[in-house]
């Protein structure tokens, strides 16, 4: 299960100008400051080695969903893309991390509602986000709900 704030997304910016590093933030309803992110990981090719600037609808207002977002998101990012080719994930705009106090939350928005900052690394010169990479973060994640819930020892 993933917690999905994308109704509650007012806008944001993410930068990947550093390999291995995601930084950025995200202003979101019901949330008095802006949301800062520093993770280990990479954008997909597409936008690999860019900064990326994004606005969301912000439909919703009922706060109570996001009081529980922590204002500053470290872990790992899982699959970031902007959906524009080379589409090694899907066709539009996918920002999904694995937090340490939020665990996998997901942003999905209209390939339209990004904007990109500098030219991403050429594909000849990168490789695509590893899918074994990605599984082995969502069984760490499960994992570690199973734990918290008691299921499992650790």
């Amino acid at each position: 299960m993933a917690w999905r704030p994308t109704d509650y997304l007012v806008e944001g910016e993410l930068d990947n100008t550093v390999p291995g590093k995601v930084t950025g933030w995200m202003q979101f309803t019901g949330k008095a400051e802006k949301v800062t992110f520093d993770l280990e990981g990479d954008f997909h090719r597409d936008i690999r080695g860019t900064k990326i600037q994004f606005k969301g609808d912000a439909k919703e207002s009922d706060f109570k969903y996001m009081q529980g977002m922590a204002t500053h998101q470290t872990g790992k990012a899982g699959d970031m893309t902007a959906g524009l080719p080379p589409q090694d994930y899907v066709d539009y705009c996918y920002l999904e991390w694995y937090g340490d106090k939020n665990g996998r939350v997901v942003i999905e928005l209209d390939t339209e509602n990004v904007t990109v900052i500098g030219t991403p690394i050429p594909t000849n010169e990168t490789q695509a986000v590893s899918r074994e990479e990605q599984n082995q973060n969502l069984l760490e994640f499960a994992g570690q709900c199973a734990r918290d819930l008691g299921i499992i020892e650790e």
